[in-house]
């Protein structure tokens, strides 16, 4: 008894020390597991850090080269500031007489002050690149440093390059054309024809968020190639050459810099249009300060979008015939391929048929008794068959052969066309039918020796 109750105790304790054995175990795992993880989060932030690190350092190498670029290009002056966008009043330079005001931006006294410690007199005018955010680009003079600081005041002009012109769905850009149903939608309103609205309302509504300024030294301008919104503009101006070249001249004189993909208004006899920088040269941005500058109009957005649209009807009508020509040819093909069919379905018919005549020709051929000669002593008449295609038969039958040998023999020779069943024997004079389900003879048939008869092929219903 005693030796059991040990023998329990002993098992007893080996089960404990099992439990504890294992929740140790599992403590282990656990902390293994926690330990782990928490090594994977401080690696992948480390990496996480080195990236930003790396990132960090690849745009200052950028800034760095592209700064070192400008100086280059700038000939020592250098300058890219981000600024908040927001509307230039539109008297702001009209009212002072200032020329090529359409494109002069108001910049921070800060950004006057950066450069003028570079010297950016020596290099003329000061011209400007302005990018916005949703890729809008164009260029710009600048009317004076005035601006709050941190604020970059945009006259209407800019803001149609950047943003498009208002009610369109034109962002800007530089792209070098509209959407159809955009210009649509304008084009419905009563001003259409009169461009983009001038109030500052509209220019408030879209000069909103950052925009970055960068100076840049342009090329004098040598080309430019224009597209009008609307056609209304070549059937005013644009059909008198000296009045088109006129106007442009007058209109470029309000203006520093023409960049490709630009919106420029043209005013003339109290209506203003809007007109589509395609192409500038050299390059795509110039200057038009002091300088001869070569101006070239192409066909306008309107027109171009009822060609396009003319087109696109030609096409789709050119497929409309393209598909019916398919279905005719295939309706052809297909009535091609029945009619083969039926033909073939025909010609083995009638091989059949061919075939069918001539097994029943050779087994009426094998019924059929030798012809008897012409000196034979056997009492015997001449008969002559016409048959139903034109041709004739003629043949010595003894008085004493059965009418069914007639029609055998005549089954023999095809029967003009006609199968056995479907015709009947007839002697023409007297006329009387040979019938050939009787066991008559020739005899019973009423018919004599040595005489000749003509027999018809008569067919039956």
């Amino acid at each position: 008894m005693l030796s059991g109750e040990l023998k329990a105790a002993a098992s007893k304790l080996q089960k404990e020390q099992a439990q504890r054995t294992e929740k140790e175990r599992q403590r282990l795992e656990k902390e293994r597991i926690l330990a782990e993880r928490q090594r994977q989060r401080q690696q992948q932030r480390e990496e996480e850090a080195r990236a930003k690190r790396l990132e960090v350092a690849a745009a200052a190498a950028a800034e760095e080269e592209r700064h070192f670029r400008d100086l280059e290009e700038n000939r020592g002056v250098s300058l890219r500031v981000q600024l908040a966008a927001a509307p230039a009043s539109a008297d702001a330079a009209s009212s002072r007489g200032i020329k090529r005001a359409a494109d002069k931006l108001l910049l921070p006294p800060s950004v006057g002050a950066s450069l003028m410690s570079q010297d950016a007199p020596k290099n003329g005018a000061m011209l400007f690149e302005v990018a916005a955010s949703n890729g809008g680009r164009t260029h710009a003079g600048v009317l004076e440093f005035t601006a709050p600081e941190g604020v970059v005041l945009l006259p209407e002009k800019v803001a149609n390059c950047l943003w498009g012109l208002p009610g369109s769905s034109d962002g800007g850009g530089g792209s070098s054309s509209e959407s159809r149903a955009a210009y649509q939608a304008r084009a419905g309103s009563p001003s259409a024809a009169a461009g983009p609205a001038s109030s500052s309302s509209s220019s408030s509504s879209r000069c909103c968020g950052q925009v970055w300024v960068r100076y840049k030294r342009l090329p004098k301008g040598t080309y430019v190639r224009f597209q009008p919104e609307l056609r209304a503009f070549h059937e005013v101006v644009g059909s008198d050459p000296e009045l088109l070249r006129s106007t442009l001249e007058q209109c470029l004189l309000g203006y520093c810099t023409l960049s490709q993909g630009d919106w420029v208004q043209v005013p003339y006899a109290g209506e203003s249009y809007n007109l589509r920088v395609l192409e500038v040269q050299p390059g795509g941005a110039v200057s038009v300060i002091d300088t001869d500058i070569a101006a070239d109009v192409g066909p306008s957005i309107e027109t171009e979008g009822y060609l396009r649209a003319q087109e696109e009807e030609q096409a789709r009508e050119a497929e409309r015939q393209r598909q019916a020509r398919e279905a005719a040819e295939h309706e052809a093909a297909q009535a091609l391929a029945a009619e083969q069919a039926a033909a073939e379905a025909e010609a083995r018919r009638q091989a059949e048929d061919a075939a069918h005549r001539l097994q029943i020709q050779a087994q009426k051929a094998a019924l059929v008794a030798p012809e008897l000669a012409a000196d034979s002593d056997v009492p015997h008449l001449t008969l002559l068959f016409r048959l139903p295609d034109g041709s004739r038969l003629s043949r010595r039958f003894g008085l004493q052969q059965h009418l069914q040998e007639l029609y055998d023999f005549v089954d023999s020779k095809g029967a003009g066309g006609l199968l056995p069943g479907t015709y009947q024997l007839v002697l023409q004079f007297p006329r009387k039918v040979l019938q050939a389900a009787t066991d008559q003879t020739l005899t019973d048939a009423g018919l004599e020796a040595a005489s000749q008869q003509a027999v018809l092929l008569e067919p039956v219903s």
